[in-house]
């Protein structure tokens, strides 16, 4: 072989060998699609960053209390981004679609079957979180700008609803009634993750975003302050249909987490941290 043609063949086996190994490169190879940015900001304790609703529920102990009045709104600023940019819309067309997913944190004394004696995966796990889906106790809705007549823009407030039992209307299957007013409805007293969810078309394809935050369903505020002013002396305002809405300088108190003051409130009501297993150490 004559050897001039040895260093041209060489370069055809090494380009032949990187090509071959291209495509485990681009197997490997990460890639993102478009998606929507979506920020929230609780209003509710802008100093603890949480929404608070409060169900007005009446204890006979426990915290201080002077205002036992609900609050059934919690105020979220809300913007939904696509690319950096806001979205917009005109007034009658489809925009960005909004859901909120809402889940309770309840706590949990972990103890092994007396039978399995499975249930609990060693004597550190002495409490453990349980997730339960209330969604369906709450009502999302976005209030977006509009920056011209007509046209809206990913932009606003999200407004969410507490729909579910109150002291007026007890759900009858509780069990914890314990002769306190409201009792019944202490149950939805918890520490809740409020996950934001959107999704928008953009010309064949669907793009989505998320964002999450924190929902604090108290029975009643913790110091039971209001905001006193010569217009609102007693700390509430008439609204035009003649219902009252009611103002709190700080519903939670000196308390600087849901978590314990809910356990704290659910405890005055007779509400005790149930005993049960960890799925996950179930199987054995």
């Amino acid at each position: 072989m004559n050897h001039k043609y040895i260093p041209a063949v060489a370069a055809v086996v090494l380009v032949s060998i990187l090509l071959s190994a291209t495509p485990l490169a681009y197997a490997q190879t990460l890639s993102f699609g478009p998606m929507l940015e979506v920020v929230t900001i609780p209003q509710d304790n802008q100093a603890l960053g949480k929404g608070v609703i409060l169900l007005g529920i009446t204890p006979t102990a426990g915290p201080a209390l002077t205002n036992p009045q609900n609050d059934l709104l919690s105020q979220h600023k809300l913007i939904v981004t696509y690319n950096g940019q806001p979205l917009t819309w005109r007034l009658g067309d489809p925009g960005p679609n909004i859901a909120c997913n809402v889940l309770e944190k309840d706590k949990v004394a972990v103890q092994a079957d007396p039978k399995s004696q499975l249930g609990k995966q060693g004597d550190w796990e002495n409490l453990m979180t349980k997730l339960v889906d209330v969604s369906d106790k709450f009502v999302c809705k976005p209030r977006w700008k509009s920056p011209a007549t007509g046209v809206l823009e990913s932009v606003g407030v999200l407004d969410v609803y507490y729909v579910g039992p109150l002291p007026t209307s007890p759900d009858p299957l509780n069990q914890h009634d314990t002769g306190v007013t409201g009792a019944s409805v202490g149950v939805w007293i918890a520490d809740n993750i409020l996950v934001v969810e959107a999704f928008f078309t953009v010309g064949r394809s669907v793009v989505f975003g998320s964002d999450i935050q924190d929902i604090c369903v108290l029975g009643w505020p913790v110091t039971g302050t209001v905001i006193a002013t010569a217009a609102t002396p007693t700390g509430q305002i008439t609204k035009p249909d003649g219902t009252v809405h009611y103002i709190w300088a700080n519903a939670m108190g000196s308390f600087v987490g849901c978590e314990e003051l809910a356990l704290a409130e659910r405890n005055v009501l007779g509400i005790q941290i149930p005993a049960g297993q960890d799925p996950l150490a179930m199987a054995a």
